[in-house]
């Protein structure tokens, strides 16, 4: 059995989870942390977000990371890249981030980053490589506390960095501290790619993710998921101790759907 312990578990945001609006009711499930969306965090009037922010400040609710991180309007690859709209967007929503205590910033944004028909990919990867500095560079001139998780995501949402070898591959060459990877079980699956390349990223990996690869929903008490046993026992490995949170498509109810998640995991605790 694999030792979880040393980690906590959370829900994203996806489908119709709306961590920001739901947070007391998926703790009261028994999950540690939301991920709420960064992209629609970032959106809210600044009112709004405060208020928001206090309520989940004054519940105790720890917000340990964020995913959705741009909105698909804001490009990094492509001709239509400009540094003056990214910078701005990441001064508000980092910002923000901050705020809520957020440790790791989930880089999916398949709108965003996929390469345009006929553009260069090489050309693409230079532009994400400068966007992952950029986030960098803002992250400590503000002393920032949280990094940029690079996520794989599959071919079929995106037509860049698919595999997590080829997001590791990215962020060596990024080479700054403030970047790190995220690994997402689901992607695994949807690529057919060997989890044991987690262990090449050690300490990289700053967030996971995961959900029940039929149907990507919550994985339930009596769920048998093949790779599932063998993903945690890496990620023991490789020592990651931070947050795994569960994104995947809310069935009927979510309070059932977290609460049978919750059941899923003590199975394989010690």
């Amino acid at each position: 059995m694999t030792n979880l312990n040393k980690w906590i578990f959370g829900v994203s945001d996806f489908s119709s989870t709306e961590p920001l609006q739901n947070a007391e009711k998926i703790i009261a499930s028994g999950f540690d942390f939301i991920e709420p969306g960064l992209g629609k965090a970032a959106e809210m009037p600044e009112d709004a977000f405060q208020v928001a922010a206090e309520r989940i400040k004054n519940a105790g609710i720890r917000v340990q990371s964020m995913n959705w991180f741009l909105p698909p309007t804001l490009k990094v690859t492509g001709p239509e890249v400009s540094d003056d709209k990214s910078h701005d967007f990441l001064s508000l929503a980092l910002n923000r981030a901050e705020q809520l205590g957020a440790k790791a910033i989930v880089f999916g944004s398949p709108g965003s980053r996929s390469v345009p028909e006929g553009f260069s990919e090489s050309r693409a990867r230079e532009q994400m490589i400068h966007f992952c500095r950029l986030c960098s560079d803002l992250i400590k001139e503000h002393s920032w506390g949280m990094k940029i998780a690079v996520e794989h995501v599959n071919h079929t949402e995106t037509n860049f960095l698919n595999t997590f070898a080829q997001s590791l591959d990215l962020v060596e060459e990024v080479n700054r501290k403030e970047i790190g990877l995220a690994a997402d079980f689901y992607h695994f699956v949807i690529e057919n790619e060997a989890t044991d390349v987690m262990k090449q990223a050690g300490e990289l990996i700053c967030a996971v993710q995961l959900a029940n690869p039929k149907g990507r929903c919550f994985p339930r008490a009596e769920d048998e998921i093949p790779g599932m046993g063998l993903f945690f026992e890496h990620l023991t490995e490789i020592g990651y101790e931070g947050g795994i949170s569960v994104e995947a498509t809310v069935g009927k109810d979510l309070t059932e759907e977290c609460r049978e998640a919750v059941e899923y995991f003590s199975h394989y605790k010690i």
